[in-house]
């Protein structure tokens, strides 16, 4: 989903360039308090992106296995063996870093809409289905959760998923 509210996906679940008279989806407000929250907690976070990332992508593998297969370093490498890979540490670090970039940019949305439009327009060249986008938030957001401990709220996690909607 992008800054636009429309998913990219027709009907079939190709991707396509949607239309001004396609209906679009409206996207949940994400509020200023909802930035600091998003903010506040990602401090956290950061201290160690690498592991947050790597967790991340090792559960995106065991609830969607499919999109492991669209990584052909990843292929058919066991979750074990994932937890030490340098490349993937590295595909992480970069998504860890994209979460950063559109944190320290809300401020400036164009600046953000641009940078996750050439972010898209480079997975399409991957070949990487729009749908595995939506499946990263709820995984972040599973990743990061014991991190946060007792920072993580309701709240807290509706402002993450919110983030990923806004992504």
């Amino acid at each position: 989903m992008g800054l636009n509210g429309r998913s990219g996906l027709n009907g079939s679940g190709q991707n396509h360039c949607p239309s001004i008279e396609e209906p679009q989806e409206e996207l949940p407000p994400f509020t200023d308090h909802q930035k600091e929250l998003v903010t506040e907690t990602w401090r956290l976070v950061q201290e160690d992106m690498a592991k947050v990332g790597v967790v991340m992508f090792i559960k995106l593998f065991e609830t969607h296995p499919e999109v492991q297969s669209v990584f052909m370093p990843f292929k058919a490498q066991n979750c074990e063996s994932l937890m030490d890979n340098v490349q993937l540490k590295s595909h992480a670090l970069r998504v860890m870093g994209t979460v950063d970039k559109c944190i320290n940019r809300f401020h400036d949305p164009a600046k953000v809409r641009d940078m996750l439009h050439e972010l898209g327009a480079r997975h399409v060249m991957y070949n990487a289905k729009v749908d595995y986008m939506d499946l990263i938030g709820p995984q972040f957001i599973w990743a990061i959760e014991p991190v946060l401990g007792d920072h993580w709220t309701p709240e807290v996690e509706q402002a993450w998923s919110d983030l990923f909607k806004f992504i």
